[in-house]
């Protein structure tokens, strides 16, 4: 049974855009608390800005999506409610439920399946949050993994998340595989576009032909989008003063004028 126990008041330190349907997990994933953002030494962590920064214990270093930007791949995926949807890279699980409760089935792909511990951990979330079933879980690497996976299966998604390799041309090399296999009404969401090698990615699809946004929040989110489909429109926090940077200049930002 999926989770229907859904605790919607925001901790301190919480933002989600006041226009979004709510949903909180949390109960499901045990070992997540808030982080110490100078425990990060990715350069393009966006410590100054005010939200939490959630972890899992075990790995204090490494963060989940913001309770924001977890919001708007819910939001979105709500969307695509019974369709197919491709996730690459889930960490532990916390963007993947977030999906699966939207409705989706969704194939996972991410190589830190091949450790039993983070494999079993993401099972136990998902199991607790009632969306097991609906929940593919593949060991393996982008772009190899995705074309192998989309034709063993003869699939194409209409919801794809990339929040895998975040180095080099490895972002671009998800977005381009991707592109491959999806259907004609689809989305393709990033997170970590505070990165201009993530930034690579939404920038081939926009070259393709395809909508595109990014979405305020810590790290930027975007979006990519064709066919009969509209992404979710996004309130920044009015509580910061936000800034974009120079490799995203010329997008569109979901609820702000562009200046």
């Amino acid at each position: 049974m999926r989770l229907t126990r859904l605790i919607t008041a925001l901790a301190n330190g919480d933002y989600v855009s006041p226009n979004l349907k709510i949903v909180r997990p949390d109960s499901c994933f045990p070992n997540m608390i808030i982080g110490d953002v100078k425990t990060c030494k990715w350069p393009y962590l966006r410590g100054e800005i005010p939200h939490n920064w959630y972890v899992d214990k075990r790995q204090p270093t490494i963060g989940f999506l913001s309770r924001d930007e977890a919001h708007i791949i819910y939001n979105n995926a709500l969307k695509f409610e019974g369709k197919q949807a491709l996730e690459i890279g889930c960490w532990m699980g916390w963007s993947a439920c977030h999906i699966a409760l939207a409705g989706l089935q969704l194939d996972v792909i991410d190589p830190v399946f091949n450790q039993t511990i983070i494999y079993e951990s993401v099972r136990s979330s998902l199991k607790a949050a009632g969306v097991l079933g609906s929940v593919n879980l593949v060991a393996g690497y982008s772009p190899q993994k995705v074309e192998e996976l989309a034709r063993q299966l003869q699939k194409k998604w209409s919801l794809i998340f990339i929040d895998g390799d975040h180095e080099g041309q490895a972002p671009l090399n998800d977005a381009m595989i991707c592109e491959q296999f999806v259907e004609e009404d689809a989305m393709i969401l990033f997170h970590d576009l505070s990165s201009p090698y993530v930034a690579k990615g939404l920038d081939f699809l926009r070259q393709q032909g395809w909508n595109t946004m990014v979405y305020q929040t810590m790290q930027i989110m975007g979006v990519a989008w064709r066919g009969d489909v509209e992404p979710v429109q996004h309130i920044p926090d009015p509580r910061v003063n936000w800034r974009l940077p120079l490799h995203l200049q010329h997008y569109v930002v979901s609820g702000m004028e562009k200046k």
